[in-house]
């Protein structure tokens, strides 16, 4: 059993990941996995899910391996693990045949942190030989919902999972998920055989995500509309089919909007394209099909628009997640008809199985309750996943932020079931809706419509009136929708009563309906920082991303800048107290920032600033030594025994790099060492020579200027070499 201090994850977090404090849930997971426990935990999108395996990885000895289905996210994991020092790869088919190869061999030395798999690797009897083999700290299954037959997004390769305990019964396995049911939750718990395992079943709000549905009218008009209420701001639209997808994408463009297009119709290579300029702020919108699993690991999207009706409130809920991941605020879109019900259905219909066309149904008529039904969306999100909200006022969401009338319709609802009447019961809604508000199109003057009574009776409301009251006759049973494809409006027993005048009708609306006036999108995030500067921070990352080949988040995110226009730091030990600052990363992109801001303040003598946040210790980079830790003193003294840095990591059960810090401060505070052991004489020079002229502030551009020559372990070590003859 591994037992670690909270001092010691405390300062994990902060030195490496750059957060002051874990969020809920996160402390209790990373203390069960060091202790060897099984976890299975159910946490949001957003909810942190990540650092829970990456922490103990850095932690315990050997390589934890994530099983992930989202092969095209894996790369952007990996550079944002290896942003903040982590050791991490990804073994998958997107790899040539010599890279897989490479990463197998650097698995099976035990030389990753992290190692992402796609779970088909599992099928094979090579990898599961080599499974026996690897030094292997822990397994993290994540999306472990499409374990699950009773999941909104089963996968078949998936099932090989189920044989990790028989093959690894040592070793702990940690099952992650955002979205599942006590029922999906125990299919997972039963199939990954986890043995009493620690669970945790997390807050499915997302307070930050406001919510919205809106009757669909014009589609492409609404979601524009909706873009450019978010100018320069990254955000998703999600449509249903690839036609959709594409026709979307073309509107915005026309807009003068940057978006483009993802779905499974696309080459690999342009999805990936396409999906690559989006995470590197390339454009500004991505456009996707709802049933093919994007995999955007990018924290800044303030919008997410569902310009159709999802499947499932499990799908709508994950998708709704990719949102405001850094907790910033965001906006949920979802413009809803009743005709996608009709649609949809086409698809569970040509499910095999009887029991799969069930589900289908059910979870479609849930998702359409969602949208139709005028409480509390947060309410009727958490109580699909068995939570109970408190407040009686989300203060998030359409219905709470606008309030619900009950508004009588009877008159109205009889100008409907008449043209529907005089018309024989031939057509849909949208010809019914147009003979109502007095249209004249073609198809109305062809077919003589324009001579009858219920023709332009209805002009004194407009369309998306008359589209909301069609559904709720639809919903309240009076009208009945026949027919797959083209479906046709017929009548009732309810709406000939209502008909004729012997039954009244009224629906709920939102106040302020019709228009789209009601929810209006509010400034994304905190404007209590230096824009100006931002925007000049955000040119800074987009250059280091580029040349790092790496999206800017894994930079910094939005709200590290945001936080540094605030705060205003000027120096490498102030730098930590920004939140996503890590060492790592303050080594390797700190300087840039740090320039640019003092330089920010020189040009701007008023701005005042903040008291800066406060922070863990910053690491002591002055001349005066510090008193030496025990664990330092034992690296030290095995160095001076002629091990090498990779010898005394595996001897102390250590990471390498931890070793190479050791060191560093050991020779910082004058003690000896055979520095030739360690590092080459002709590397030595070397990094004198670039020392000299970067300075001893940061490795990164140490290292990058000697273009791969020496590693950042032997830089470390050289640095505190050097520092001790600056002291004497």
């Amino acid at each position: 059993m591994n037992s670690i201090a909270d001092p010691v994850l405390q300062a994990t977090l902060k030195n490496v990941f750059g957060f002051p404090s874990f969020r809920a849930n996160q402390a209790e997971i990373v203390r069960a996995i060091m202790a060897g426990d099984d976890v299975f935990a159910v946490m949001p999108t957003g909810g942190g899910k990540s650092l829970c395996y990456q922490l103990p990885s850095l932690l315990l000895d050997g390589v934890c391996l994530v099983v992930s289905p989202l092969i095209s996210l894996m790369k952007d994991q990996v550079d944002h693990a290896l942003a903040v020092g982590i050791r991490a790869g990804f073994l998958n088919s997107s790899l040539p045949v010599s890279e897989r190869r490479e990463v197998e061999r650097r698995f099976r030395n035990g030389d990753y942190d992290l190692l992402y798999l796609a779970p088909e690797r599992l099928k094979t009897e090579s990898f599961m030989a080599m499974l026996r083999q690897a030094p292997i700290s822990f397994v993290a299954v994540d999306e472990a919902h499409c374990l699950s037959e009773w999941g909104h997004d089963f996968r078949p390769d998936y099932l090989s999972l189920s044989v990790l305990k028989d093959v690894l019964p040592q070793v702990t396995i940690a099952a992650f998920t955002a979205t599942a049911t006590s029922q999906v939750g125990e299919d997972i718990v039963k199939r990954l055989q986890l043995q009493e395992p620690f669970q945790v079943r997390a807050s499915f709000d997302r307070p930050n995500l406001i919510y919205k549905v809106l009757p669909k009218d014009n589609v492409l008009s609404q979601i524009g509309r909706e873009v450019r209420r978010h100018p320069g701001e990254a955000g998703i639209v999600y449509r249903l089919s690839r036609k959709d997808v594409e026709k979307t994408a073309l509107s915005l463009q026309e807009m003068g909007i940057q978006s483009l297009p993802y779905h499974a119709g696309l080459s690999g290579g342009e999805r990936h394209q396409n999906q690559e300029a989006f995470n590197r702020d390339g454009v500004q919108v991505i456009v996707a099909t709802v049933a093919f699993g994007m995999g955007i690991d990018k924290s800044n999207v303030r919008y997410v628009i569902h310009g159709d009706l999802p499947k499932n409130i499990d799908g709508y809920y994950q998708e709704t997640g990719r949102a405001g991941r850094d907790g910033e605020p965001a906006h949920c879109l979802l413009l809803y008809s009743r005709s996608d019900m009709v649609r949809l259905g086409n698809f569970i219909t040509q499910l095999e199985e009887r029991r799969e066309q069930d589900a289908g149904w059910q979870k479609l008529g849930q998702m359409a309750d969602f949208a139709e039904r005028h409480s509390c969306r947060r309410r009727q999100l958490l109580a699909y996943f068995e939570e109970e909200y408190g407040p009686d006022n989300c203060g998030a969401c359409d219905v709470c932020l606008q309030g619900v009338e009950e508004v009588d319709a009877t008159t109205e609802a009889q100008m409907v079931l008449s043209a529907i009447y005089r018309t024989g019961a031939r057509f849909g809604a949208g010809h019914i809706i147009d003979i109502v508000v007095g249209a004249k199109t073609k198809r109305i003057r062809e077919l003589g419509h324009i001579k009858l009574k219920t023709h332009g009776v209805g002009r004194h409301h407009p369309k998306p009136y008359w589209r909301r009251l069609v559904d709720a006759l639809l919903v309240s049973g009076s009208l009945k929708a026949v027919g797959d494809k083209f479906p046709i409006l017929e009548i009732a027993s309810q709406g000939e009563a209502i008909l004729y005048g012997k039954e009244s009708f009224s629906f709920s609306q939102l106040i302020g309906l019709p228009g789209e006036a009601a929810v209006r999108s509010a400034p994304s995030g905190d404007k209590g920082y230096d824009q100006g500067l931002f925007a000049v921070l955000q040119e800074i990352r987009r250059g280091l991303a580029e040349r790092d080949k790496v999206p800017p988040y894994v930079v910094f995110s939005d709200r590290s800048l945001r936080e540094m226009c605030q705060y205003f730091p000027e120096t490498a030990e102030e730098m930590p107290a920004i939140h996503g600052v890590g060492m790592v990363k303050l080594e390797r992109y700190g300087a840039p920032f740090l320039r640019e801001i003092g330089q920010w303040l020189a040009d701007h003598p008023d701005i005042k600033k903040q008291e800066m946040p406060a922070c863990a210790p910053p690491p002591n980079r002055g001349k005066k030594a510090k008193k030496p830790g025990k664990t330092m003193l034992e690296s030290g003294a095995l160095a001076r025994q002629g091990f090498s840095v990779g010898e005394i990591a595996k001897q102390r059960g250590i990471k390498e790099v931890t070793v190479a810090g050791h060191l560093e401060a050991f020779l910082e505070q004058g003690n000896g060492l055979d520095l030739a052991l360690l590092v080459s004489p002709e590397k030595q020079e070397l990094l004198r020579q670039a020392y000299g002229e970067h300075g001893f502030e940061y490795l990164n551009p140490v290292v990058e200027a000697l273009a791969g020559q020496v590693g950042y372990d032997e830089a470390r070590i050289m640095r505190g070499f050097l520092r001790s003859l600056n002291s004497e």
